[in-house]
């Protein structure tokens, strides 16, 4: 049982990792475009990022899900 928990958790890590630095890029892009909103193709570029954002969260979600329940601070 403890194999599954380490596996879990590394899991858990590496997806909460990349799902948190992908949002941040993410923002940091949308941020850049819509500065710049008569840019050649920022709309559909902005249209893109909306989808990307669901990604996002769908990874971090799945990271926390399997987040091992030992490893959740409880208050």
């Amino acid at each position: 049982m403890g194999a599954v928990v380490g596996i879990r958790a590394r899991l858990s890590d590496a997806l909460l990792k990349f799902g948190t630095e992908a949002a941040m890029d993410r923002v940091a892009l949308q941020r850049s475009l819509a500065a710049a909103p008569d840019a050649r193709g920022s709309l559909d570029a902005l249209s893109a990022l909306e989808v990307a954002r669901w990604f996002d969260a769908a990874v971090l979600w799945v990271g926390w899900r399997l987040r091992p329940r030992h490893l959740v601070a409880h208050r």
